[in-house]
This record gives C-alpha cells, sequence and structure tokens, in this order.
C-alpha cells in the first residue's frame, strides 16, 4: 500500500526527531555503538505522479487567481508553470516510449485550455467574450469537471462502472474536439451559424456535437482516464 505524502512526512520526523534523541548508545558490552541520523528524502515522483499533481491543482489555481485578482493582479504565474511542468512530464513518457507525440500534443493542449478556464473563470478583471458559438468554454469545463470526478471515486477506491464509462465518453468526446485543427473548427463554426441563420435550427450544445473519436484522441481520453484514476 502506498503511503500518502502527508504520513510520511510525520513517520520521517518521528524518525528523525528519535534518532537525534539517541544519537549515541553505550550497550552492555565494550562496544560503544553510535547512531547517526540521516536524513531522509521522499522518493522522486515520476512523470505520471507530476502530471497527476498538475490535474488535480486546478482548485489551488482557482484560489491563487482570486486572491491575486483581489490584489489587482492578473499575472497568471501559476497557470504557467503548471503548463510547463506538465509540458516536461509528457515529453519524459514520450521519451521513454509510454506516448506517441501525438497523443502527448493532444494532452498537452487539452490541460492547457483548461488550466486557461480556471484562471479565467475565476480573474476578477476579465470575462469571456461573448459569441454566438463558442465551445471553448465548455470543452475545457468538461476536463475540470471530470478530473474532481476522477479524483473523488479514485479517493475512495473503487469507481464505478457506470461513472467511468461516463467520464470516458465526456472525456473522448472532448478529446475527438481538440483534435480538430484550425480550419475544421471554423468550418464546424461556420456550418452551424448558416444552419441557425438559414434553416432556423438552434444551436447545438456542446453534448450534441456530432465530433469523430479519431484513436489518437481515444488514446488521449484513456490516458487522462487512467492517470486520474490511479491506475
Amino acid at each position: 500500500m502506498s503511503m500518502s505524502r502527508r504520513d510520511f512526512m510525520k513517520l520521517f520526523g518521528i524518525g528523525v526527531a528519535s534518532m537525534l534523541m539517541t544519537r549515541c548508545r553505550v550497550i552492555p558490552t565494550p562496544v560503544v555503538t553510535c547512531y547517526v541520523a540521516v536524513p531522509l528524502t521522499p522518493p522522486a515522483l515520476t512523470p505520471r505522479d507530476r502530471l497527476r499533481q498538475c490535474w488535480l491543482s486546478f482548485g489551488e489555481l482557482a484560489q491563487r487567481t482570486m486572491d491575486a485578482s483581489s490584489q489587482g493582479t492578473s499575472e497568471d504565474v501559476f497557470g504557467g508553470q503548471l503548463v510547463t511542468d506538465h509540458r516536461l512530464a509528457l515529453d519524459e513518457l514520450v521519451t521513454a516510449g509510454d506516448l506517441t507525440p501525438p497523443v502527448a500534443d493532444l494532452i498537452q493542449e487539452a490541460y492547457g485550455a483548461a488550466v486557461y478556464h480556471v484562471w479565467r473563470s475565476n480573474v476578477l478583471i476579465t470575462s469571456y467574450e461573448p459569441m454566438i458559438v463558442d465551445y471553448a468554454p465548455t470543452s475545457a469545463g468538461v476536463l475540470v469537471h471530470q478530473a474532481d470526478i476522477l479524483d473523488d471515486f479514485s479517493g475512495q477506491g473503487v469507481i464505478d462502472p457506470e461513472t467511468l464509462a461516463k467520464a470516458q465518453a465526456a472525456l473522448e468526446h472532448d478529446m475527438a474536439f481538440y483534435a480538430l485543427s484550425d480550419a475544421d473548427l471554423q468550418s464546424l463554426y461556420a456550418q452551424i451559424m448558416n444552419t441557425y441563420q438559414e434553416e432556423g435550427q438552434p444551436i447545438p450544445s456542446f453534448e450534441q456535437l456530432q465530433l469523430e473519436v479519431t484513436p489518437d484522441a481515444k488514446a488521449a481520453a484513456q490516458f487522462i482516464i487512467d492517470l486520474l484514476a490511479g491506475k
């Protein structure tokens, strides 16, 4: 069973304090045994561990954004660091052969969008500009929401199959959206607007969009699920 960092630090502190108090002990023999307190360090986090930390930092990002914004600062230093750390960890997995570059790029784009969404949703001096068709905020919101859900369930040790299936479907649909090129996205928006203006059809919700789930999109969604579910 893995030990949480908090529990590890508690045990580490108790252990070091005990050794410092009994650094040299004379046992009932002519030999004196000295115990030297050797600093212990937690094992280095793996790239997957660091990625998971990034995905579970949305709450901290929101709080830091609100705190900074209340002091008149809108610069997203913490969010920028999260995006950089996320990219570095992904690159290590690509180098190790655990991810293909296209899948890693897709995951990075999605994560960057989620970080931007959290920042923009909590900064006090800006907001999303109203647009008739813009699925970016909803798409990014899906990522943040699914990260929260999967983290909550993974903490319980077991994830309900129905919840997992819903998360899989939501993330695959989301990755399919991020897999669209800029030209594809503009074409999609133009088609929706033409249908809305010429035929009077309502603008579909993000969930109603018919998007092709490419192999890379499916692989990216599966990676995120496994990462957040602690697999």
